[in-house]
């Protein structure tokens, strides 16, 4: 009895874990190989579903093995797509559409020209032996051909296909080619088939969830191949004619598209060098990365990291800026060499990703924090500390007031205000409650701040005891006084506690003795000394995008939480004599507009905020000396170092300082610039560990990277010695060795004298 309970528990447990799966948009990799034959990689082939709804997208040598691995029946599938007719791509379509056929369900059928054609061939070929098998249960021919459409597909263009919305555009390879959208609500997954750089792949794909490429140019383990080979120009022409894109060119296709996770499949070769690949491929794109498999499910599932999150304790998450920004007005994305290229929506970071717990609590899928999803009313620190302290929401008792540089992990910079009045809220309202000033109370709609555990460690206003927080009204960082200046009442404030990777926030940084410095903890680069000039926004973007420093020539600004990352709230002008920063970085002196030396300079980051009379026309920055402002006639501290504001973008430099605001903010415009860049997987791999996203079905359990790691290593020489050295000459001849090494024994034994040495052994091709 109990063996049959379980038989059904199980049952129905795969069956709403089926129901559950089929709520997302999902593509499942049925092939991720080439027309070259390879056991452990079908031909290309993705199996796109929603609910009841199943699209397969070509359909190479292996499918139907795959479909039924996958429990996916043939004669259940609504829509045969190709992408184009090469016949590593179209292989097993003949016997997939007779059984869809047979199987009675309607069914669509397209792809470019000939897609009609190719149907009309095989009813033609194949009447006989179609009319025999629709003879078992009394049907023919006649009875099954309204059982399918066939449609030749050009231009672009969009239909449905149950609840998923499909949108298709020509690309460029060697024939008539369609990339394929699929998106239902806020998911999408785009298709590329194979191709060479298009301008149109990136419009068709631009900030989708999901772009599925032709892997071309990727590294096979082993090989030194130069991936760039045939790379394009800056001017964006191919420098020769070819029939699939590099690797230069698919990353900047999904740069362009801005596509949170971009995933390689069409691979030659079975074993590919992840991080050699990966290498090429972050040199324009910085999103995820993944290597497809055979039966590979997207979207992974949520305990299999990103490739950023998976190496560091601090990933910084996205500013979400997708648009871009003169001085002046909303422009079309600029490219290389452009007037304000370099700006947050040209470059990809960790997108966004957020799941509702449904307890109350949102979990941040890029940086491990969990949080509180409804702050509540407003309170006190102490109380706050206190309620944390006591909490037991979702079941857990580890919460914390955040620190801000946990709290500013939840700025999205995608929100707009104009002066007091909210507009768009500085957070994803999709997942947390933000509420706004209570009006009728005489408050502002932006006087909605949320606190941190931050205390400044100066004093801002008239020595007032200051705790930093962030407003995601307005979106901006300020120290907030703690007690109120007029009754010494302690103020109040909102709350949104967190627990979760405690070590979040925490930098680990590495002078590497070449003017730049190294953060292990968000894996990024930074210019150790600012150059000492000021500029406008657009000369800072210019600066950064043309800045060579120790080879490296891959420099940019940095979006605004990528900036804050660096800011050190232990540190002041006031308490330490330095900028909020540490002190293995150097930072220019200023003297403030009264003309005290002891200051520190505003510095730029590529993130435009949207706020004010013309919202394009001011840029982030942060205060890493004192956020002054002229109360009274008086200078003076009123936000505290290490917060974040915004200047217009451009001025009269001869009008500069100014003072703005009601605690007259002082105005530089003309702020300093500190660039950045991704440590790429191949920089300083004996100093921190990096891995990429590779779903195994063998091994799946064990650590990446020392798979990787065995893979390249080469065997140890006394190991060896002591199994095989019969006669202790401390040499291996031919008739000594074994296994895999007799096979390799010519190529090893380099000055062919019937023995491999030690140094014949461990030395490899490169």
């Amino acid at each position: 009895m109990k063996k049959h309970i379980a038989i059904l528990l199980f049952i129905l447990g795969t069956q709403l874990f089926a129901q559950e799966n089929n709520e997302h948009l999902t593509a499942t990799i049925i092939g991720s190989g080439s027309p070259k034959y390879n056991t452990e990689r079908s031909g290309p082939s993705v199996l796109i579903s929603y609910k009841n709804t199943q699209i397969l997208v070509d359909m190479g040598n292996g499918t139907q093995a795959n479909l039924d691995k996958n429990n996916t029946k043939v004669r259940n599938l609504d829509a045969l797509l190709f992408t184009h007719h090469h016949l590593d791509h179209n292989e097993e379509f003949a016997p997939i559409f007779i059984q869809t056929l047979l199987g009675g369900q309607q069914t669509i059928i397209a792809g470019p020209k000939q897609t009609t054609a190719i149907v009309d061939n095989i009813l033609a070929i194949y009447k006989e032996d179609i009319a025999y098998r629709l003879s078992k249960s009394g049907r023919t021919l006649k009875d099954v051909k309204t059982n399918y459409t066939a449609k030749n597909l050009t231009g672009s263009n969009t239909f449905k296909i149950g609840d998923i919305r499909i949108s298709y555009t020509p690309v460029n390879h060697t024939i008539a080619t369609l990339a394929y959208r699929f998106d239902v609500g806020n998911e999408s997954i785009v298709i590329s088939g194979d191709l060479t750089y298009s301008e149109s792949l990136p419009i068709l794909a631009k900030n989708a969830d999901y772009l599925i490429i032709d892997s071309g140019g990727a590294i096979q383990l082993g090989s030194n191949r130069n991936s760039n080979k045939g790379k394009r120009n800056k001017s964006g022409n191919k420098t020769k004619q070819k029939a699939h894109v590099n690797l230069s060119e698919s990353s900047q296709m999904a740069k362009e598209a801005n596509v949170k996770n971009l995933v390689l499949t069409h691979f030659v070769a079975t074993n590919i060098d992840e991080v050699a690949t990966s290498s090429e491929i972050n040199k324009n794109y910085t999103g995820t990365i993944i290597y497809a498999e055979d039966l590979m499910s997207l979207p992974l599932k949520q305990n299999i990291a990103t490739n950023q999150k998976s190496n560091y304790n601090y990933p910084i998450v996205d500013t979400g800026i997708t648009d871009s920004y003169s001085d002046t007005d909303k422009i079309s994305t600029p490219s290389v060499n452009e007037p304000f290229y370099g700006q947050d929506a040209n470059y990809n970071g960790n997108l966004p990703s957020y799941i509702n717990n449904n307890n109350g609590t949102i979990t941040d899928n890029v940086t491990g924090l969990i949080w509180q999803q409804d702050m509540g009313v407003k309170m006190t620190l102490d109380e706050a500390i206190k309620k944390a302290k006591n909490s037991n929401l979702g079941g857990f008792n580890d919460w914390r007031v955040p620190t801000i540089k946990e709290l500013y992990s939840l700025i999205q910079f995608t929100g707009k205000v104009k002066g007091a009045k909210a507009i768009e809220m500085f957070i994803d309202t999709n997942y947390f409650n933000q509420p706004l000033g209570d009006t009728e109370k005489g408050e502002r709609e932006i006087d909605a701040q949320t606190w941190s555990s931050t205390a400044y460690v100066g004093r801002t206003m008239r020595n007032d005891e200051t705790i930093f927080g962030v407003n995601f009204v307005d979106g901006r960082i300020k120290g907030y006084p703690k007690y109120n200046p007029r009754t010494s009442a302690e103020n109040k404030m909102y709350f949104r506690l967190v627990r979760g990777n405690t070590e979040y926030g925490k930098n680990n940084f590495i002078d590497n003795k070449d003017g730049t410095v190294s953060d292990y903890a968000t894996g990024l680069m930074w210019q150790k000394a600012d150059d000492g000039v000021g500029r406008n926004w657009e000369e800072a973007l210019t600066y950064a995008e043309n800045l060579q420093l120790e080879k490296n020539t891959d420099w940019r600004l940095p979006n605004a939480k990528e900036l804050q990352s660096i800011v050190d709230y232990s540190r002041s002008p006031q308490t330490t004599n330095s900028p909020a920063i540490n002190a293995i970085f150097e930072t220019t002196k200023i003297k403030d507009p009264a003309g005290n030396a002891n200051q520190y300079p505003f510095f730029w980051t590529s993130t435009t905020h949207l706020d004010g009379q013309n919202p394009y026309a001011s840029a982030v920055y942060f205060a890493f000396g004192e956020a002054q402002g002229q109360m009274r006639g008086k200078l003076m501290d009123v936000h505290g170092a290490g917060a974040q504001r915004s200047d217009p973008k451009n001025g009269n430099k001869q009008e500069y300082p100014k003072y703005f605001g009601p605690q007259g903010d002082v105005r530089y415009v003309y702020n300093y610039v500190r660039c950045v860049r991704n440590i790429n997987p191949t920089e300083n791999t004996n100093t921190v560990e990096k891995t990429v996203i590779k779903l195994k079905n063998k091994d799946q359990n064990k650590p990446k990277q020392n798979r990787q790691k065995r893979q390249n290593t080469a065997p140890d020489f006394k190991e060896l010695l002591a199994k095989m050295d019969q006669n202790n000459d401390g040499k291996i001849s031919k008739n000594e060795v074994k296994g895999r090494l007799k096979d390799n024994f010519d190529k090893r034994d380099r000055n062919k004298d019937g023995y491999i040495t030690e140094d014949e052994l461990t030395r490899r091709n490169h």
